[in-house]
């Protein structure tokens, strides 16, 4: 290919991205209704199993090691798909998140959700991208798994997460920029970029939402031997202050009654407490506002420096490890939802007011075969609740 070739195909790409967020900006999305005096919405993370299919066993257990040893350079992705976690998990992960989506449609048909919010891992195990299979992929196990009932019609505020970013740039390009034409519920903003900010609005209040990228925060993600590092994440990790400048200066211009990050990784957690967040959450604290997260596959309510920190990562495969066991560590562990046999699948609903936001937390009775993992009398009810009454500021 000659100089000029190259050139002619550099400026076509670039064209064609400049297309493409153009139409992105201006393509009308499917929002949360305006104006009501009490709006809910649900909280859903780490639940987009779906569809995926790990690496032959013949392949991740006898050929991989031989290419290792032989020095070839193994793409991060098919590392990835050999987790041998994930692959133990998958069957059964697929039948959690069906069944979780139907547990949470039943709740939100009762509880009125108009809106989702995503704490990430919208795709196990390695995101998808703007390939034939990344396609049907998206079809598969976000379009098709939440489109009935209250799904139908209600917008999806998305956020990335660590396995959403495993392809790089084509993955968080085909969440941010793709995703959104396909289905205007898939809310990413308007930029075509990682971090973005939206409100909802009621009748008499504001709340305001700043989603960033945490996988651009974690220094672990930069070692050579993550399979999270690769030129998006090293690039979004030397420019992680743009990140935190944005979540600054859209809380300092915001009026809002309520302001929240959106993220996925924990700054406090039951099993890794990602303290590479600390700069984040101290403009989150400076603001009297609250954090949602995923990444541990549980659910969970933090409080600490006057602060509310809600995990939900439960609407896959829900792990106990990530709460402990149940086992509160300190006295900043209000509600773990696990106990020594199990983790719960389920989610968290917010009713948000001018006076209040009403938290609920929905445990999923565990009931199987072989006994119930994790009891739950009545599931339809909240199994935790708490209220947040001070404003931010």
């Amino acid at each position: 290919m000659t100089s000029w070739s190259r050139l002619s195909s550099l400026a076509l790409l670039v064209l064609q991205e400049i297309v493409l967020a153009e139409y992105v900006r201006t393509k009308k999305s499917t929002i949360a209704p305006v104006g009501a005096e009490v709006l809910t919405v649900g909280v859903i993370g780490d639940y987009g199993w779906t569809g995926w299919t790990p690496s032959p066993p013949h392949f991740c257990l006898e050929v991989l090691p031989e290419l290792q040893a032989a020095g070839l350079v193994i793409p991060n992705e098919v590392l990835n798909d050999c987790d041998p976690g994930d692959i133990l998990y998958i069957t059964n992960a697929t039948a959690l998140q069906l069944g979780t989506s139907s547990y949470i449609g039943q709740v939100c048909a009762v509880k009125n959700c108009t809106a989702f919010l995503s704490v990430g891992d919208n795709f196990y195990d390695s995101g998808v991208d703007f390939t034939t299979g990344g396609i049907q992929r998206f079809q598969e196990a976000w379009v098709g798994m939440y489109s009935q009932g209250v799904f139908e019609s209600a917008p999806w505020y998305q956020c990335l997460g660590n396995h959403d970013i495993v392809k790089g740039q084509s993955g968080v390009d085909f969440q941010t920029k793709v995703a959104p034409i396909y289905d205007p519920r898939w809310n990413f903003g308007t930029q075509g970029l990682p971090y973005w900010t939206y409100d909802l609005t009621g009748k008499d209040w504001t709340a305001t939402f700043v989603v960033v990228d945490s996988d651009c925060f974690l220094s672990s993600y930069q070692l050579n031997t993550s399979v999270y590092v690769n030129p998006y994440t090293q690039a979004c990790y030397a420019d992680r202050q743009t990140q935190i400048d944005f979540l600054a200066n859209t809380f300092a211009q915001s009026t809002a009654t309520w302001k929240f990050l959106q993220l996925h990784h924990g700054y406090m957690s039951s099993a890794t407490n990602e303290t590479d967040l600390a700069p984040l959450v101290e403009i989150v604290v400076q603001h009297n506002g609250v954090v949602l997260n995923g990444h541990d596959h549980c659910l969970a309510h933090y409080y600490s420096n006057n602060t509310n920190f809600i995990l939900s990562g439960a609407a896959g495969y829900p792990q106990a490890g990530d709460c402990n066991y149940g086992i509160p560590l300190g006295p900043y562990a209000k509600f773990l939802g696990a106990n020594p046999m199990s983790a719960a699948n389920g989610f968290v609903t917010m009713d948000i007011s001018k006076q209040y936001i009403n938290v609920e937390y929905y445990v999923r009775d565990m009931q199987f075969e072989n006994g119930d993992l994790y009891p739950v009398p009545y599931d339809l009810n909240p199994s935790y609740s708490f209220q947040i009454t001070e404003h931010a500021t």
